[in-house]
């Protein structure tokens, strides 16, 4: 007799409703596991819903972790191509535009560099870099702003607070309460799968 073992199915979040309109920061928050990264990657189409509607409008970029869409046996200068397929960021992909990208996150390296030679600092920084070029309605931050060296923090908050300017509408999901408060407009905290709290 053969013993097959299929996958646990869990119920993350149900019976949410959640309305993010133009113009919205939306901060949130709650414990591990309780949800929050599964709801930006179920806003940005990566996870299917099982039940409901999910109506989104504009282009969306989910940051959900800096570096998620690169391959290490790629060179900077193939990754760079691989983020603008991924996200369809329409960039100019000139060798020029590939190396004001470098500079500009602070690499000294070259564009035929393997990824796998870069520290996850360096993936971060690239990757944040491509992010503020992109030219998103919607941007999905999921603790993009507890990456990197302390340099790198501050950098990456005073560009994410410009950024933030020209964009519809925004989410970001935080452990840090201050984080919230100092760029979103409102806050919620998910307390469970089925409830949610606005603070």
């Amino acid at each position: 007799m053969t013993q097959q073992f299929l996958p646990e199915t869990v119920s993350i979040l149900s019976d949410i409703s959640l309305d993010i309109y133009e113009g919205d920061i939306l901060g949130i928050e709650g414990s591990n596991g309780v949800g929050k990264t599964t709801l930006l990657s179920a806003i940005a189409g990566i996870l299917p819903i099982s039940s409901g509607i999910r109506e989104v409008r504009g282009k969306c970029l989910p940051l959900l972790g800096l570096g998620h869409v690169f391959h290490g046996d790629l060179d900077i200068e193939k990754n760079v191509q691989l983020w603008d397929t991924s996200f369809n960021s329409q960039f100019d992909l000139s060798s020029k535009f590939v190396e004001d990208v470098i500079e500009k996150a602070g690499l000294s390296i070259g564009k035929t560099t393997l990824l796998r030679a870069l520290s996850s600092g360096m993936k971060s920084r690239l990757a944040f870099e491509l992010a503020m070029r992109d030219k998103a309605d919607i941007l999905l931050l999921d603790e993009v702003f507890s990456v990197g060296d302390a340099q790198f923090r501050e950098q990456s908050t005073s560009k994410i607070k410009e950024k933030l300017k020209t964009l519809g509408c925004a989410v970001i999901v935080s452990h840090d309460r201050k984080v919230l408060e100092d760029n979103c407009s409102k806050i919620i905290r998910i307390k469970d799968a089925r409830t949610i709290e606005i603070c």
